[in-house]
C-alpha cells in the first residue's frame, strides 16, 4: 500500500488516502523564479482550504478531526514511510496549520496578546491592567493544556484499536 496526498484547490480540505493500485509520486524540479511564485500560490491555496474546512464546521457540513502531539506523530510516520517528498510537503502543510492557529485570538497563544493589543488600541492607548492580562492567559492556558490531554487520549485510543487518520 502506498500514499498519496490528494491536493486539489477546489474541494474543501486535504485528505490523506491509500490505495492499492497506480499510485504515483511525481518528482518535478522549477527554477528558482518559478518555484518562488508556485509555492506562494500552494501556500495561499492552503489557507483557503483551511477557510472553507472550518466554515463547513461551523456549518455543520463536516466534523472537525484533530489530532495533538501523539497523532501527529503517527501520522508523520506513515507519511514518511511514502518518502521524502510526501514528507516534506506535509511538514509545510503542518507548519502552515500551526501558524493559523497561533495566530487565532485564543488566550496564551500570539493571537491572544495581539487581541490584547487591538483592545488598548480601541480604548485609545489605556491598557488592561496586568494582572487582569496575565489571569486571562493562564486560564487560557490551562484550557489549551485540557485540551491537549483530551485529544491525546483519543489518540492513543485510536492507536489501540488500530486505526489511522490515513484510511
Amino acid at each position: 500500500i502506498t500514499l498519496k496526498l490528494d491536493y486539489d484547490p477546489f474541494i474543501a480540505g486535504i485528505r490523506f488516502s491509500s490505495e492499492l493500485l497506480g499510485a504515483h509520486i511525481e518528482r518535478r524540479s522549477e527554477p528558482i523564479w518559478k518555484a518562488i511564485p508556485l509555492g506562494i500560490k500552494r501556500s495561499w491555496e492552503t489557507l483557503v482550504l483551511f477557510k472553507k474546512e472550518v466554515f463547513s464546521w461551523i456549518s455543520g457540513d463536516s466534523n472537525p478531526e484533530f489530532s495533538g502531539p501523539i497523532g501527529i506523530a503517527q501520522i508523520t510516520g506513515e507519511v514518511a514511510s511514502a518518502g521524502i517528498v510526501p514528507l516534506i510537503a506535509f511538514t509545510a502543510l503542518l507548519s502552515l496549520n500551526l501558524a493559523i492557529l497561533n495566530i487565532l485570538p485564543i488566550p496564551a497563544l500570539d493571537g491572544g496578546r495581539l487581541l490584547f493589543i487591538a483592545i488598548e488600541v480601541i480604548r485609545g492607548g489605556k491598557r488592561i491592567k496586568p494582572e487582569r492580562e496575565a489571569l486571562v492567559h493562564m486560564v487560557g492556558f490551562m484550557m489549551l493544556i485540557l485540551l491537549i490531554i483530551i485529544i491525546s487520549y483519543n489518540d492513543i485510543l485510536r492507536i489501540i484499536q488500530g486505526d489511522s487518520l490515513l484510511r
